[in-house]
């Protein structure tokens, strides 16, 4: 019997993820920002044709078992490119990007599993003259992103992934067999990607960088999420560096927040009871209740987040959201 798994990624550019003079074109209106890619995949080659991604790394692999044995095994996915959607005037285009060839693993087979790790990334069809913080400190060819899945496929026809590694910057999203978002990489460090993500400093010349990974959203939390970001007044923009804390257990609770980049660690009484990353809305508990907050989050990366009145909500949508936060991941009080 043969056994075909899969597990894909997306890299996509989010809004405002972009500083400094990187930033310039897409204030211009000349280089465009994404639009966040929905929780679980229906239409991937829709999406490439509409320019919504910059590149797909798609692992596939198979095994043949027979009488609970893997007999064999092997790859069988590789890249989808993306487009990238460039203004002028009154031109719109999408440009073509180049891929680069992908790192394939030998795959490692045991009793009942066989593990696949595949590398895939890509890079704009143009480039421009940039400053680098490596030799030779003043490079012309692009930079290059890219994401390493690793999915290990079992014997009984179940199957896990990971995302063991990334480029600095987009943002990544990792999905599933069934094409479910699984886990996303929580932090966009662009100026980083833009200085050091170069020639020998990527898979291809033998780096390969770890990303830090935070679970999914809920469908809820997507919804409010957009609503904070889209609405008005403006949410505000706050930067936290490692070690801060966005909220104290006990303090009073005036705002929501959503988590726009990093990585939050959740304690309650000083336990810590789990972890959230981009896209999860959090403060909900105080604001429903009208008391104090019932845990810490403190930041246990470089983060942003986007705070706002929670008077936009109803308590029925705060409710939902704080018994998801209960069930899904034992955060309860955020």
């Amino acid at each position: 019997m043969q056994i075909e798994r899969s597990a894909t990624s997306i890299s996509w550019i989010p809004s405002d993820s972009i500083p400094g003079l990187l930033k310039v074109p897409f204030s211009k209106g000349v280089m465009h920002y994404d639009p966040p890619p929905p929780l679980t995949i229906t239409d991937l080659e829709g999406m490439r044709r509409r320019g919504e991604f910059r590149f797909a790394n798609i692992l596939r692999a198979w095994i043949d078992v027979a009488d609970g044995t893997i007999r064999d095994c092997g790859y069988a996915g590789g890249l989808l490119m993306g487009l990238t959607p460039v203004t002028v005037g009154s031109l719109n285009v999408l440009l073509p990007t180049r891929a680069n060839p992908e790192i394939r693993r030998e795959p490692e087979v045991t009793a009942d599993a066989v593990r696949f790790v595949q590398t895939a990334g890509n890079r704009p069809g143009f480039s421009f003259l940039k400053p680098s913080a490596r030799w030779p400190f003043l490079v012309t060819r692009p930079f290059t992103i890219w994401t390493t899945i690793e999915l290990t496929v079992r014997a009984d026809g179940s199957s896990t992934q990971r995302l063991a590694g990334a480029s600095p910057f987009p943002r990544h999203w990792l999905y599933d067999d069934g094409g479910r978002l699984a886990e996303k990489a929580a932090l966009t460090q662009a100026m980083l990607w833009e200085s050091t993500t170069f020639g020998r400093h990527t898979p291809w010349g033998g780096e390969d960088q770890v990303p830090v990974v935070a679970p999914p959203e809920t469908e809820l939390e997507r919804v409010l999420a957009e609503r904070i970001m889209q609405g008005e007044p403006r949410p505000a923009i706050r930067e936290l560096s490692a070690g801060e804390f966005l909220f104290r257990q006990a303090e009073q609770g005036t705002s929501l927040a959503v988590v726009l980049d990093g990585s939050f660690e959740v304690r309650v009484s000083g336990t810590v009871v789990g972890q959230v990353g981009p896209g999860t809305v959090v403060g909900e508990r105080a604001a429903l209740e009208g008391g104090p907050r019932t845990a810490d989050l403190q930041a246990l990366t470089q983060a942003r987040v986007a705070e706002t009145a929670p008077g936009t909500f109803t308590a029925e949508q705060l409710s939902e959201l704080a018994q998801g936060h209960r069930r899904e991941d034992s955060a309860a009080g955020r």
